[in-house]
């Protein structure tokens, strides 16, 4: 019985609505226990069953360690659609439900469930209801919310129902909520005088007072007076149960049943999913059982529908189960886990609750559920699995390695704090080097994705010393880590030790690792930031630049970092290297991997003009590494985003990218995040004509002990500060900023930085000299189609001011036509009104690619797989998407490119600059 919850109604009524009209949503319901979530799904249910089809599911409290429980539930229905699925989903949803052996990836299963609800929904819109999301096992949660953070196009609302619990949050950033709170006092007596006419005044003020708004506590209160004092001829008690008195009620009804009924409702409320035939085992009788449960259903507190047995609410099942001595829950879980056959890991459970102290056999196959659940894609089932092995085990070292293993589950999980805690507990029992270092990997890999680089560094280089001898592929690994920590925190020296160490995993130098050591080297000598004499002669050795991200296994701490390629000219082959690791760990469903591998591609594709694929890239990883709390990354990524905002001139989103970039950057000392957002400010000012500004801003990066100060990204920065004081009008500064650019770059073999060298020398020159080093930066292989566009633009604007005024027409055109390609429109408005001042009034330049720069960024990436031929489920499963959401994208996309068919994509011209 609803009252008071019309505002609720509408907007739920609403979700149904725009699904049933092909727009999917997604909502969280929120609230405490009792306040009538469940009361407005099941409302919500039947006033839709008309519309939509309706799959429900519920969270609960004893089948969070049990992988896709919840899942299971829901999709019972559709498993007859699986053959629809492409193969590798099926097969990773049938995994899950124990129709096949094959281990099931977790994020392989979520592209599985939104492409199966897609399918469903294209027959009927669907109505998803999962009640108790608190009490999800950690595999169903991180599904459903994959489904609620991609749902589009598909004719599906999905409402998900949450209590407030601080003991079992359930988090759900970024998605909509919907916070039920306290009845008003109006709605509260309107629904007590329906429940309970007839009650006296003072009772019922009491129970209005004592329940508080609480619709749950409103209708179960006054079922624990007597008639006589509800009708008030007796008086109330002192204390009404509410809260914690609400589970005290609910066993008050338990305590007037038989002792029979009452053991077996603690095997119900100690069993794993409701499972009535596991309950009736474990009873030791199946039509003694039915009978002893027989009172529990005849006063509500359980149903019991076919081979299934429910309780009326949660509290039920928490109440009964609490309420019960250590002795006699651990005789249930006996009881159980004799009911359950060899093999079921829900048997290993039960007899790990019955264990009192220590018990190696159950822990040894509390580690073996573990793994299991790893290869299922159940990381934090593992990570409970692992942790109570651990509590279980008589020796220490096994005790502490157990518990590293369950914080490398928990970080896979995305849950740090609990990995960090699990660490600090693993650590305080050995001092065994081999383990210690294991651990320092996680805590490293933490340290830096969460918070400080130079913590993480240091934290990884220690874990490396304690296993260079021991596991070289471990260390190896953390060497990896500790560098790109080194890079992002502005450490070229410590790039030099460990270099060192890297040599000592290989000291013949022959294998990737001396390539990654020369490499390394080169990059901590001083005259990579302050001039002298190149080692090695001219040149950087490329060759250490690519030599992790060969071989089929790449690693989300993939070398090398942001940039690197470009300055030192080696962009393509490392952004084919890149490509490929990301392509592959789409094709495996590895999204919580991506934002570490994505973040150097969408910064090379930055550098090297493929922006519209840059933007699309790194919005994807930055909402996957805001989802998996990898703060360090997502604040370089909203760095390159600030930049290219910049470029197109979204002057507000850039500055609005870079607050928050810097928020979270400065007190970490994320340098290159830093330095990143500091040179997208400074474009930023570029583009709004005011170059003093933008000056002050790109210096900082050069400026030794300053948080924007980074030793390679100011190599970006340089051209664009020569620039901006030459505008400016401060010729002084600028040609000292040329100086510092050319003791960098000028005796090294990097042609793409000498034609950016040689226009900012260019800048700065006078007569035959400027012209002469514009043509020769013009020579050198272009930088990226921005860069030249730049160039032409500046050697334009000085042709103009030279009265050379036809020969700075057809470079400003060039330029025109770049700037427009690439959708830089401050610097296209710049090239125009250049064109205008040099007397141009013909028709401009035909841009024939103008309506691709047009489109979004997914709206991009969905038409490149769809002119290489791909199908909807194809690409719907690069994409993390639905089918049906693809289809609608391309709907949406053909009117803009004027074309009607797939076919007419392969003709269009995607690739210049894009990709």
């Amino acid at each position: 019985m609803l009252v008071g919850r019309e505002r609720e109604q509408r907007e739920l009524a609403e979700l149904v609505t725009r699904a049933v009209n092909g727009r999917s949503g997604a909502l969280v319901l929120r609230g405490a226990a009792g306040i009538g979530k469940s009361a407005l799904l099941a409302d919500l249910a039947r006033q839709a069953a008309s519309r939509v089809d309706v799959l429900r599911a519920s969270g609960v409290e004893t089948e969070v360690n049990l992988p896709f429980a919840a899942l299971h539930q829901l999709l019972r229905p559709l498993l007859g659609r699986l053959d629809r699925l492409p193969g590798p989903q099926a097969a990773a949803l049938r995994a899950t439900f124990g129709l096949e052996s094959a281990p099931a990836d977790r994020f392989l299963v979520a592209l599985a469930v939104l492409s199966l609800l897609a399918d469903a929904a294209e027959d009927r819109p669907l109505l998803v209801l999962v009640d108790d999301a608190h009490w999800l096992d950690g595999a169903s949660a991180d599904a459903l919310l994959f489904l609620a953070r991609r749902l589009d196009a598909d004719g599906i609302a999905l409402v998900l129902a949450a209590r407030d619990d601080d003991a079992r949050p359930f988090p759900a950033p970024g998605l909509p909520e919907l916070r039920l709170g306290p009845l008003t006092t109006a709605a509260a007596q309107r629904l007590l005088a329906q429940t309970m006419p007839g009650t006296a005044a003072a009772a019922r003020e009491r129970l209005l007072h004592e329940a508080a708004g609480n619709p749950l506590a409103l209708l179960e209160l006054p079922t624990a007076l007597t008639a006589e004092q509800l009708q008030g001829s007796a008086p109330l008690p002192e204390h009404l149960p509410l809260s914690e008195r609400l589970h005290r009620l609910f066993l008050h009804r338990a305590t007037r049943l038989p002792a029979r009924t009452r053991w077996m409702l603690l095997l119900a409320a100690a069993e794993d999913g409701g499972d009535l035939a596991t309950v009736l085992a474990a009873g030791g009788s199946s039509a003694g059982g039915m009978e002893a449960l027989s009172p529990a259903v005849d006063v509500g507190l359980i149903s019991v529908d076919g081979r299934e047995l429910r309780f009326r609410h949660p509290l039920v099942r928490s109440a009964l189960y609490q309420a019960a001595s250590f002795p006699e829950r651990q005789s249930a879980h006996l009881a159980l886990a004799a009911a359950l056959g060899e093999g079921d890991d829900r048997r290993v459970w039960h007899r790990a609750a019955a264990v009192v102290g220590s018990d190696d056999g159950v822990a040894q196959e509390l580690a073996e559920v573990a793994g299991r659940a790893r290869r299922t894609g159940g990381v934090a089932v593992a990570t409970s699995a692992l942790e109570r092995a651990a509590a279980l085990a008589s020796s220490p070292r096994a005790r502490a390695c157990w518990l590293i293993q369950a914080a490398e589950c928990a970080w896979s999980a995305a849950e740090a704090g609990r990995a960090s805690m699990l660490l600090d507990r693993a650590e305080s029992m050995t001092t065994e080097p081999e383990l210690r270092g294991r651990a320092a990997r996680v805590r490293g890999a933490i340290t830096h994705a969460s918070s400080s680089p130079a913590t993480a560094c240091r934290v990884l280089l220690e874990g490396a010393r304690l296993v260079l001898r021991a596991d070289a592929m471990l260390a190896g690994e953390m060497l990896v880590m500790a560098a790109r920590a080194a890079w992002v925190g502005n450490d070229p020296a410590t790039l030099t030790e460990i270099a060192g160490l890297v040599g000592q995993i290989d000291p013949e130098g022959v294998g990737p690792a001396g390539e990654l050591r020369q490499h390394l080297g080169w990059l901590g000598q001083p005259r990579a930031t302050e001039g002298g004499a190149p080692p090695e002669g001219k040149g950087a050795p490329h060759a250490g630049l690519l030599a992790w991200l060969r071989g089929t296994d790449p690693k989300p701490w993939v070398w090398p970092p942001t940039f690197l390629p470009h300055l030192v000219d080696d962009a393509e082959t490392a952004l084919d290297g890149h490509e490929r690791a990301v392509v592959l760990l789409r094709t495996r469903g590895e999204a919580g991997a991506l934002p570490m591998a994505v973040a150097p591609l969408a910064a090379l594709q930055l550098t090297t003009g493929r922006w519209t694929s840059a933007i699309a890239n790194a919005t994807e990883a930055l909402a996957l590494a805001d989802d998996t709390g990898q703060l360090a990354v997502a604040c370089q990524l909203r760095a390159q985003l600030a930049w290219l905002a910049a470029a197109r001139g979204d002057f507000a989103r850039c500055r609005e990218l870079a607050d928050a970039a810097l928020r979270g950057a400065v007190p970490r000392r994320i340098a290159c995040a830093v330095a990143t957002t500091h040179w997208a400010l400074g474009m930023c000012a570029l583009g709004e004509g005011e170059p003093a500004r933008a000056a002050a801003l790109l210096r900082e990066v050069l400026a030794p002990g300053q948080p924007a100060e980074h030793f390679m990204v100011s190599w970006l920065v340089l051209p664009d500060l020569v620039e901006a004081w030459s505008r400016a009008g401060d010729h002084a500064k600028a040609r000292a900023a040329l100086q510092q650019f050319e003791d960098r770059v000028a005796d090294l073999d990097l042609p793409r930085q000498r034609g950016l060298l040689r226009r900012s020398a260019a800048l700065v020159a006078t007569g035959a000299t400027a012209e002469r080093l514009f043509r020769q930066a013009l020579e050198e292989p272009p930088p990226s189609p921005f860069e030249v566009g730049r160039t032409h633009l500046l050697f334009g604007e000085w042709l103009r001011r030279s009265r050379r005024v036809k020969a700075g027409r057809e470079h400003l055109h060039t330029a025109l036509t770049h700037f427009r390609l690439l959708g830089a429109t401050p610097w296209a408005e710049r090239a125009t009104a250049e064109l205008r001042a040099a007397g141009h009034r013909g028709a401009e330049p035909v841009d024939t690619t103008a309506t691709v720069s047009q489109l979004t960024p997914r709206e991009l990436q969905i038409v490149r797989f769809a002119a290489q031929g791909m199908t909807n489920q194809q690409i719907a499963a690069q994409l993390f998407l639905s089918p049906r959401t693809v289809g609608y994208h391309l709907y949406k996309v053909f009117p803009k490119l004027g074309v009607t068919s797939r076919g007419q994509l392969r003709d269009l011209d995607l690739d210049r600059p894009e990709s």
